[in-house]
């Protein structure tokens, strides 16, 4: 017969296993900008949805710039939840540019870079030199395109 200890360690062992197999399948099912567990917990609740697209033309019209769409690969985009409230139209993306590709002609120089929607994920240092792109915020290092905008920026482009 086995003992009241021995069963009630089984069944605690038992449970432990599989909220590990349940959160594993958690992660595993998160996209790739959800990277932490900050925005793996703003995605489950709803603050923020993050989708990955192959390429930028496979993602929604107005969650990546329009001039990206030819140029840009492995995209995650954020975009408020429904938890978050009002969005303001805010969206941000990263991106992978094909080689040689280059900012639109129309692009100006922003005095500082500012600060992103805040999407729960991780972003490198953005550096001091940003572009304001067809109402697009934008950053580039090396091969990878960094923007964000809302409703305001979208306007004053408009």
């Amino acid at each position: 017969m086995v003992s009241r200890k021995k069963a009630a360690l089984g069944t605690v062992a038992g449970v432990l296993a599989v909220g590990a197999v349940a959160v594993a399948g958690v992660a595993v099912a998160m996209p790739a900008g959800v990277d932490g567990p900050g925005a793996m917990l703003a995605e489950l609740q709803g603050h923020t949805v993050t989708s990955d697209h192959a390429g930028a033309d496979d993602a929604p019209r107005g969650d990546v710039p329009a001039w990206s769409r030819t140029v840009g690969r492995d995209v995650t985009v954020v975009r408020p939840g429904d938890a978050s409230g009002d969005d303001s139209g805010s969206v941000r993306a990263e991106m992978t540019l094909d080689e040689g590709a280059r900012l639109p002609a129309g692009c100006t120089a922003l005095p500082q870079v500012g600060m992103p929607f805040d999407g729960g994920g991780n972003w490198p240092d953005l550096g001091e030199e940003a572009q304001l792109c067809e109402g697009w915020v934008t950053v580039v290092l090396g091969d990878r395109l960094y923007t964000w905008t809302d409703d305001v920026l979208r306007a004053e482009a408009g």
